[in-house]
């Protein structure tokens, strides 16, 4: 009996209707439990619904949600995240303990998104009552993961859709991208609860059944679907070129230092030569791997790389800082990168469009221009225009591909837009350095796969230290180069179609959706008031 009792007690407390202290401590399990299922851990994507189905059913019976999901949030974060604390400094940064106050900073940040949508939620669950506010629960869930990513402090960094990279679920990804399977997890989430207990009418449970059902389907079905993208016209046969990715792993202290300028040119003149060498027509160098305004006056610099381009007889794809003067006298400086031809020519550029707040630019200084005096050790890059379809000439016709620098391939919708201007490849150029041998550059690798999946084309990652790597058009890997390591990463990248539902649609399908399931609720919930 006791045992019996003990297990009721347990299941009860699991279930929401212990004291708030217990709902609390579950919350904390649970945002630990999501942080499992997450890059770069695999194995435990199921714990994704879990996760969710527990911190849902500790808020609807908490007396304060916003409390309860800020502290859910702020747990996962700090696990999700905790490498952020050994980052290494940049030399620019005023002193060493702010690279701490930052980590912390960005965490409680993240986390105060999941108090402002439980705080709204527990708005909505006072005017409809527990069980019609659970059920809405699950797109309160999606709302928020959207919100994270949006304006100047956007972070999407591993949304709950991260967790199904490297399963057999990962086909999902093109029919709604992360955010659909965001939601997938929500609902699951919300089937568990309604499973094991909560104080659901019947017709809630029906219907709760039936939306986990719908969305389910549509994800799988979306998944086969292979629309066309609007304007593209895909060359038959396929664009192929023989491409390498260099990891030329240049220490971060040797990097930026003039006189160490051979750190650089070395290692990426033998490794270019050798994939030049084994047949590579397209090399691909990392994130400023010249690291000096060679387009203004490093001009040595820049007669260098296009020597080496000339007896290469390839076509570099390269990371550099650049600028420019404004008729009004300022400078502009980006984090930019460019298209050199056989010939040594730089045919097309792409500047980074989404810089990474704080760390690249002072967010919001158009609105309040005094945050462009702090100093906390920014770059303070400029914005270049949105990724556009570079081109390189094959006998099949153009292989088009478009960058994405750094920070930019946690967003879903820079990737889908590029491909929606014309590109059917993805070229990550990173510099994780800075992350050491943590979980962050392991995670940064999976989101730039999860881009590649989404948009049905193949991808390549160089990153100075590593880890570089090009997947086909489902995100699979093809070759790789882990943390740490010197060398080069080949393979023959056919050019993606792009014709995936997500690249077509992006995620309104899914908002559709989730506005009819809000809107059934609603009408079921003002007939309910009616009969009463």
């Amino acid at each position: 009996m006791n045992a019996i009792g003990e297990k009721s007690g347990l299941l009860a407390i699991l279930a929401g209707r212990g004291s708030e202290r217990s709902r609390l401590s579950v919350a904390v399990g649970a945002g630990l439990l999501l942080a499992l299922a997450l890059p770069p851990v695999r194995g435990f994507f199921w714990l994704a619904p879990v996760a969710l189905a527990l911190l849902f059913s500790q808020m609807v019976h908490s007396d304060r949600p916003g409390r309860l999901a800020w502290l859910f949030g702020l747990v996962h974060q700090t696990a999700l995240l905790h490498w952020l604390f050994f980052l290494v400094p940049a030399k620019t940064i005023p002193f060493a303990a702010l690279a701490q106050i930052q980590a912390a900073l960005t965490i409680f940040y993240v986390s105060a998104f999941y108090a402002i949508i439980g705080w709204l939620w527990g708005r909505l669950r006072r005017l409809t009552g527990p069980g019609w506010a659970l059920a809405a629960l699950p797109v309160f869930w999606v709302a928020l993961e959207v919100w994270r990513g949006w304006g100047e402090m956007g972070f999407p960094w591993c949304l709950s859709g991260a967790a199904v990279i490297d399963t057999p679920l990962m086909p999902l990804l093109q029919a709604s991208g992360e955010i659909g399977v965001s939601a997938l997890w929500a609902f699951l989430a919300l089937a568990l609860v309604a499973v094991w207990g909560a104080d659901l009418e019947p017709r809630l449970k029906v219907l709760s059944g039936a939306m986990t059902a719908t969305l389910v389907v549509g994800l799988v079905i979306g998944s086969q679907l292979t629309p066309a993208v609007p304007g593209a016209r895909t060359p038959t046969p396929t664009p192929t070129l023989k491409v390498a990715a260099i990891q030329a792993d240049v220490a971060l202290g040797d990097k930026w230092v003039d006189g160490k300028i051979d750190s650089t040119r070395v290692p990426y003149s033998a490794l270019t030569r050798a994939a030049a060498d084994s047949g590579a027509q397209f090399v691909v160098w990392a994130e400023t791997a010249l690291p000096a305004y060679v387009l203004l006056t490093d001009i040595p610099l820049l007669n260098w790389t296009r020597r080496l381009v000339q007896r290469s007889g390839i076509y570099l794809y390269t990371g550099f800082p650049d600028a420019r003067r404004m008729p009004d006298g300022r400078t502009e400086r980006y984090n930019s990168s460019g298209l050199f031809d056989p010939a040594g020519t730089v045919v097309d550029k792409y500047a980074k469009y989404h810089l990474l707040p704080i760390g690249e630019s002072m967010p919001f200084t158009s609105l309040i221009p005094a945050l462009a005096k702090v100093d906390v050790g920014q770059a303070e890059w400029t914005p270049g225009q949105p990724p556009q379809a570079m081109k390189i000439p094959t006998p099949e016709g153009d292989f088009a591909f478009s960058g994405l620098i750094c920070f930019e391939s946690a967003f879903s919708g820079l990737a889908r837009q590029s491909i929606l201007r014309g590109s059917r490849c993805l070229v990550v150029l990173t510099n994780d350095g800075w992350f050491g041998e943590t979980a962050g550059p392991r995670q940064h690798t999976d989101l730039a796969r999860l881009r590649a999946a989404e948009c049905g084309v193949p991808l390549i990652r160089c990153a100075n230290n590593g880890i570089s790597l090009i997947t086909d058009d489902h995100g699979r890997i093809q070759d790789q180069l882990g943390l740490g390591r010197r060398g080069i990463v080949q393979a023959d990248v056919t050019a993606g179609t792009g014709r995936t539902l997500y690249v077509r649609f992006g995620a309104w399908p899914l908002f559709w959706l989730l506005v009819t399931w809000l809107g059934t609720l609603a009408v079921f919930r003002w007939r309910r008031g009616l009969a009463a």
